[in-house]
């Protein structure tokens, strides 16, 4: 299994000069399975390149391409409209968030929202492309051609989910958009147990923590507690905050390396082999 970051930063899109090694698009990963299937999670502006990606390597999976959504904030889907594969009448896409609430908006109903004429010129179902919108229970274990799916329900404004994603007795774990409060949240630690790689919410420092309660969102030092008690194997730091710049995240990875020594801040366009 294959990981490629797309887009590592939350809130908002930062396309300023000190900001490129990190890089400056909102949240995106591509899964590239053992089998050459891909799959797509989060639909932040980093989207935009993915898909210009797959186009130019002729990418020959139309059938059932999988999008999954850890939850629809701005920064995670705002980047759709602006996928080309989504303009291709031969592709097939299961979007995808798990358990959301069924008494709240459906999920077809908030990616057509945003592409309503006075936000966008194309609507949803104009784009080309047939969609499928997948809801499923968050605490079953989903078997998707020999890929295994977990969700957790996650501690964040709205709801969020992370997810465990296994392959041939490889896992990944996607946990971005999470407060844990004043204790670290047992769920995810229990979705990261012993995993290879924890994908992790590391927006704010500790100290700016204390300024953001209730904003949903960890510190990098919560990051490498939830590693560090799941006994992960690899750490990978998330959802940058749009106002640390490169220096400011070369510093939080070094801070974070001194407490749990495998980590790694994401940085656009890097790819990991697990």
């Amino acid at each position: 299994m294959k990981i490629t970051f797309y887009g590592t930063r939350g809130s908002i899109p930062v396309p300023e000069p000190d900001y490129v090694e990190f890089g400056g698009n909102t949240a995106c990963i591509l899964l590239t399975f053992n089998t050459g299937r891909i799959a797509i999670i989060d639909a932040g502006t980093g989207i935009r390149k993915l898909g210009n990606d797959l186009i130019e390597q002729g990418h020959q999976q139309f059938d059932d391409i999988v999008l999954g959504l850890s939850h629809t904030h701005w920064d995670h889907i705002q980047g759709f409209p602006f996928f080309k594969p989504a303009y291709d009448s031969r592709r097939h896409f299961t979007i995808s968030i798990g358990g959301r609430d069924h008494t709240n908006a459906s999920l077809e109903s908030i990616f057509a929202a945003q592409m309503e004429q006075e936000y966008f010129p194309i609507p949803l179902h104009g784009m080309g492309a047939r969609f499928d919108f997948w809801q499923p229970d968050p605490n079953a274990v989903n078997d998707l051609r020999g890929i295994k799916l977990k969700a957790t329900e996650l501690n964040h404004p709205g709801g969020a989910f992370g997810y465990r994603i296994e392959e041939d007795g490889k896992s990944i774990v996607y946990c971005t958009d999470v407060e844990h409060g004043p204790e670290i949240d047992q769920r995810v630690v229990e979705l990261a147990f012993e995993c290879d790689l924890l994908i992790h919410d590391a927006q704010y420092t500790p100290a700016e923590l204390n300024d953001k309660k209730g904003w949903g969102h960890s510190s990098w030092e919560q990051a490498a507690e939830v590693a560090d008690l799941a006994k992960v194997e690899r750490l990978v730091l998330f959802h940058h905050d749009p106002e640390h710049n490169d220096a400011f995240l070369k510093m939080i990875e070094k801070d974070c390396r001194s407490v749990f020594r495998n980590t790694v801040s994401a940085r656009e366009g890097m790819t990991i082999d697990i």
